[in-house]
């Protein structure tokens, strides 16, 4: 008997990229999940034949009315649901990120604490630290000065969000968990042209034979890479064990300059592309790491895949998405 065993729980975004993993390992741990969105084909899409297992309700959370139907009844509420891009389509769209994210997340929050939730999951982000965060980044930095220049709306709208989920604790005395990921990647990622990240971006051009493969920035800026099944089981310890209310950082300490990231996806693609550098186009934070210390000590979180093993996953479940000419691509 696991703590989810029979647990009603909403996941929010269940149909997303890491909603869908989340949704997954709560059917794993006998849970009784809702989602809720626009369109079940995309939860089918994400889950094939485990989608019938998850109860669907249609609606846009942006709608008052939607959100209190789908937190009605539930023990726990997973609010994963956001719209969000890369570094280019974050820095286009501050306004629409913002208010979009705020709009449906307040709803959510609302809801949830009025239907009595056990305990809710606000799902932050790396994106709350502005550029001149201390490396690694403690959790008492999210609110100092601006998010980056280029996750200026999408970094307001969740550092918005932990607020209103403080606020609600406190007022409600609704049991919140507050985590903050760290570049998150593996299958089923975007990979789309606009808004992916910079991972699927960088599969997607080394797998589909483009030649040179450009990436932003000069090469020497850093991440540190979150492998989505370490990521999901970070969001279920921080439910399970620190539902109180304080922000944790969810990440990994095997940090990687673009240029070397760039270089593994092409070793393990088997291509050889030249590689281009444009060091005039934006690139975010130049150095992202987050301090785990709350997460190994409150958590008792460590992630469990490298960065080589989680790309080499990642490429390969991309390649098999492929026409059949590229699916000997990383085989």
């Amino acid at each position: 008997m696991t703590f989810w065993a029979g647990k009603r729980v909403l996941v929010t975004g269940a149909a997303g990229f890491i909603g869908s993993h989340l949704t997954e390992s709560l059917l794993d741990r006998q849970a009784r999940v809702r989602a809720v969105g626009r369109s079940r084909t995309r939860l089918a899409e994400a889950l094939g034949e485990r989608a019938g297992q998850v109860e669907f309700l249609e609606g846009d959370l942006a709608d008052p009315a939607v959100a209190r139907a789908a937190c009605a009844g539930m023990n726990t509420v997973c609010h994963l649901a956001a719209r969000v891009g890369g570094v280019g389509y974050n820095a286009k769209h501050p306004g629409t990120l913002f208010m979009e994210n705020l709009a449906a997340g307040l709803n959510v929050i609302d809801a949830s604490a009025r239907a009595g939730v056990e305990r809710f999951l606000c799902v932050s982000s790396a994106c709350v630290y502005g550029n001149g965060a201390a490396v690694p980044t403690p959790e008492s930095e999210g609110f100092l000065g601006d998010p980056e220049a280029t996750n200026f709306g999408y970094g307001w709208a969740k550092r918005a969000l932990e607020v209103q989920a403080r606020g609600y604790m406190q007022e409600f005395g609704m049991p919140v968990a507050i985590v903050r990921p760290y570049n998150a990647y593996g299958p089923r990622d975007n990979f789309d042209r606009e808004r992916s990240h910079v991972i699927p971006a960088l599969i997607r051009k080394v797998v589909e034979g483009e030649d040179p493969v450009v990436v932003w920035g000069d090469g020497s800026q850093t991440r540190s890479f979150l492998y989505v099944s370490d990521l999901v089981e970070g969001f279920l310890a921080a439910l399970e064990r620190y539902a109180v209310g304080d922000p944790v950082n969810i990440g990994t300490e095997e940090e990687s300059t673009m240029a070397a990231l760039v270089q593994r996806i092409v070793e393990l693609s088997g291509r050889n592309p030249r590689v281009v550098f444009e060091a005039s186009r934006p690139t975010g934070q130049v150095r992202r790491l987050g301090d785990l210390t709350k997460a190994r000590e409150q958590l008792k979180f460590s992630p469990r895949v490298t960065l080589q093993e989680g790309l080499r996953r990642t490429i390969q479940w991309y390649a098999r998405q492929q026409p059949a000419q590229q699916k000997a691509v990383a085989a």
